[in-house]
């Protein structure tokens, strides 16, 4: 599953390119579940928030799930996204090693 995202406004440092696409990983994939990840592409689509924004509450959410082992729910995505929307700054605290996995694929 992927979302095209063509955004072309005037000003937003943080807008993606013309025709870009965004995947899922899989590692996300299974650290959301089927409704957070319809929120995410929502939120692709439909650019009600800032692409920056999503991509580190993705980053955030899976860091959560890992700690709690159980898929992140849409409710508590929406709630990353506010925090994040609230405090560019905020994270969830964990070590290093454990923040990392592959990188999303990008398609152009």
């Amino acid at each position: 599953m992927y979302t095209t995202i063509n955004s072309t406004r005037q000003g937003d440092r943080a807008a993606t390119p013309s025709g870009f696409k965004r995947v899922l990983h899989d590692t996300e994939r299974r650290y959301l579940a089927t409704d957070a990840q319809a929120v995410i592409y929502r939120y692709f689509l439909t650019e009600e928030v800032p692409f920056e924004v999503v991509e580190r509450a993705i980053l955030e959410a899976v860091s959560l799930a890992r700690l709690k082992h159980s898929a992140i729910d849409a409710g508590l995505f929406d709630c990353l996204v506010d925090a994040l929307l609230d405090d560019r700054s905020f994270e969830i605290q964990e070590t290093a090693s454990e923040r990392l996995y592959p990188s999303s694929c990008t398609l152009c």
